[in-house]
């Protein structure tokens, strides 16, 4: 069984190689501000949008796939309505709670998705490494534990937040010892990863954790994160956020669009497989839809005004395209319970 996922090179390029092109980008905003915009559209058409053609590639598109989970298929669109519905609410009751509490519940389920594939690549790792059982269980649990406290961290201590925390005499004591949690679970993690090192153990799945899913993600949280906004004249929350969203996102579409390609590969006989480079290129191009989606909804500061009533629904129908891709990831990437999966992931046959 190979150590991994679609090859050395393959691997050093989409899962580690990721963080490094994440890291390229955020450096870049944060030196000049002026890439945001710019780095942005690039980031939608280029890599988000094809991340999300590469979930449709594998469900809908596949013949197998619909004739053995069509009912999945059906059922997920329903994923689709809960962002107009309560718009609808919104616009009915002339109260935006109903609207805000649906855009507050996808911002942390994006989260989750994100911290989810992390763990997924790490838990494939840990197979691929044969990992004992107490490795397997203290990455796991540390990468969980980190990243959201990293999430939470950032709530408290961001600019826009410091006067709220403070407000509260406890406020300035919590992110303090929020920071030091964080801090000590880090080194904690790197000891562990040192000791396995010279027990001769597998550090493969650790250093991915630790330094690519981890360093990464605190690196867009902290880094860039909490010098947002780096737009000039942002006019949504979301819009204050883009450069962060900008370097998170590229790390995780470029790993998922690598973990595709990678299981793809061993899923499709080569003489009637797509070279990848079509393939992406057909990406590129129903990607331009998907840019189009995102002027519409105003998430940028061109386009469409954020907060009309046309914005609104398409954003209402951005976030819907979301939850659906959100929930059936949930039910696709699952190689406990799906031999084919383990065998495209490389770890055994089917």
């Amino acid at each position: 069984m190979t150590r991994w996922i679609g090859g050395p090179l393959f691997d050093a390029c989409f899962f580690f190689g990721s963080g490094v092109v994440a890291l390229a980008a955020g450096l870049l905003m944060l030196a000049a501000p002026g890439t945001v915009l710019p780095l942005w559209f690039a980031w939608i058409w280029l890599v988000e949008g094809p991340h999300l053609c590469a979930t449709w590639q594998r469900t809908y598109l596949d013949a197998g796939f619909r004739r053995e989970r069509g009912r999945l298929l059906w059922t997920s669109l329903a994923w689709l309505l809960p962002g107009p519905i309560l718009l609808g609410a919104t616009w009915i009751s002339g109260r935006p709670e109903p609207f805000l509490l649906f855009l507050g519940f996808v911002a942390l389920w994006s989260f989750h998705h994100a911290v989810r594939q992390h763990h997924g690549i790490l838990s494939v790792y840990q197979r691929l490494g044969e990992a004992d059982a107490g490795a397997r269980k203290a990455d796991t649990r540390l990468l969980h534990s980190i990243l959201w406290v990293a999430f939470g961290l950032l709530a408290l201590a961001h600019p826009a937040n410091l006067d709220l925390a403070g407000r509260a005499a406890w406020g300035a004591h919590a992110i303090a010892a929020v920071g030091a949690l964080l801090a000590a679970a880090m080194l904690l993690w790197a000891a562990l990863l040192v000791r396995r090192w010279r027990r001769g153990g597998p550090v493969r799945p650790g250093v991915f954790g630790l330094v690519v899913a981890v360093g990464t993600t605190l690196f867009s949280l902290f880094a860039v994160g909490m010098r947002e906004p780096l737009l000039v004249n942002p006019l949504t929350t979301e819009q204050v956020f883009m450069a962060a969203t900008i370097v998170g996102g590229t790390l995780h579409g470029l790993q998922y669009i690598g973990i595709v390609i990678a299981t793809e590969r061993r899923r499709v006989k080569p003489a009637r497989a797509a070279g990848p480079l079509l393939a992406y290129a057909l990406m590129l191009a129903a990607s331009l839809l998907y840019v189009a989606l995102n002027v519409a909804r105003g998430g940028a500061p061109v386009g469409a005004a954020p907060g009309s009533a046309s914005a609104q629904v398409f954003l209402a129908l951005y976030w819907g395209l979301f939850c659906h891709h959100f929930w059936l990831d949930q039910k696709i990437w699952r190689p406990s319970s799906d031999a084919r999966l383990r065998a495209e992931l490389g770890l055994g046959a089917a």
